[in-house]
């Protein structure tokens, strides 16, 4: 018989994220004492280590409570887990290359920015010299 003090201490994680997990019925059914007191075991501790996982890769509750779901249906969610780890690569990758332009464009600003002494403009030059790189060269403002 397990505590909430005891799983935080086991699983790393606050009171208030188990608190929150149970809430959103991702450990399925939790006894209580009759002082209304948490009472966990050992199923709850690897359903919690696992959330804790599946959140370090990026997934989402509702993800991870799908996963459950179809375990507790007895459907493996390796399938849909790799699907959802494809998706997030994939999400990452144009995140990447998103990222990437706007770094060569500031670096580009930067560059050009510097050319010029001083502060110039009404207030600083870095700045308000985007807009006008960004007609000349056709751009949009990020």
């Amino acid at each position: 018989m397990l505590f909430i003090k005891d799983i935080c201490r086991i699983t790393g994680l606050n009171s208030s994220a188990v608190r929150y997990y149970d809430s959103q019925g991702l450990l399925g059914e939790i006894k209580r004492r009759d002082n209304n007191y948490r009472i966990f075991d050992e199923k709850d501790i690897e359903k919690l280590f696992f959330i804790k996982k599946a959140r370090s890769l990026g997934f989402e509750l509702e993800e991870i409570k799908k996963i459950l779901m179809l375990k507790n249906n007895g459907i493996a969610p390796c399938s849909y887990v790799s699907n959802k780890i494809q998706e997030k690569v994939s999400f990452i990758k144009m995140e990447i290359s998103r990222l990437e332009k706007e770094k060569d464009k500031l670096e580009k600003h930067l560059s050009d920015a510097r050319k010029t002494s001083g502060c110039k403009g009404s207030i600083c030059h870095y700045i308000e010299g985007i807009e006008e790189q960004d007609k000349k060269i056709g751009g949009n403002v990020i």
